[in-house]
């Protein structure tokens, strides 16, 4: 009898440790779930032609998988929000500092631009609104130090999809066809400058930017957000 009442008290202590542990488990879970929904989530974009791979910091703490060579653009890093300085290196150092206020939740693209010897910076928020069934979504940023204000039209279309977007700007989205093409022209210009031929699939969200830092090397750049 004393050996079954002392098998049963070791049956409930270990239940009790077992519904303590899911309890736990369960708790920490939800606080993990908490601090998933909390963060902000950044892309970096290099836009200075010439230049060196280039690494974020948030607060001086590089932020890993932010190393971008020029044209090219990071994934979604996620951080936590609120007011952070944002310095953009390469190698050690500092070639543009500057403050953004990240919200949670909210998705967002920190552009390195203007040149080599004059870098500079600038900061889109992303909408990551679905586009409707069998379309795309897409906007266009203007991120060449090089290039006057710009419009920009599918290609051989009577009307602009944007007109006089000037540098360090974003367009609103549009609702385009799969496979567009677009064509950009300088504001009050007749004359296309850069014809755009894309791959962009239906229900994909789009930033395509413009970078260059004189008019031979303007280009265009594609980047799916979802």
């Amino acid at each position: 009898m004393k050996l079954f009442g002392q098998t049963n008290r070791i049956k409930i202590l270990s239940l009790t440790a077992i519904l303590f542990t899911t309890v736990a488990f369960t708790s920490c879970s939800k606080d993990d779930d908490e601090d998933v929904d909390a963060m902000a989530r950044v892309k970096v974009v290099n836009a200075v032609n010439g230049s060196s791979n280039v690494n974020l910091y948030l607060d001086d703490v590089s932020l890993d998988g932010s190393a971008v060579a020029y044209g090219e653009s990071s994934g979604y890093l996620a951080t936590k929000e609120g007011d952070r300085n944002v310095k953009f290196k390469t190698g050690n150092e500092v070639k543009t500092d500057f403050d953004v206020t990240l919200k949670a939740g909210k998705y967002y693209t920190l552009y390195y631009t203007g040149t080599t010897n004059s870098s500079s910076n600038f900061v889109t928020e992303d909408d990551m609104t679905p586009p409707p069934s069998g379309k795309a979504r897409v906007r266009f940023v203007h991120a060449s130090s090089a290039a006057s204000n710009i419009d920009v039209a599918v290609l051989n279309a009577t009307s602009k999809l944007v007109t006089d977007l000037s540098y360090k700007a974003a367009s609103a989205y549009e609702t385009v066809d799969a496979n567009t093409s677009f064509v950009l022209t300088a504001t009050g210009s007749a004359s296309a400058g850069l014809t755009m031929p894309t791959e962009i699939q239906a229900g994909k969200i789009y930033t395509i930017y413009i970078s260059g830092s004189s008019n031979a090397t303007l280009s265009y750049h594609v980047i799916a957000q979802n």
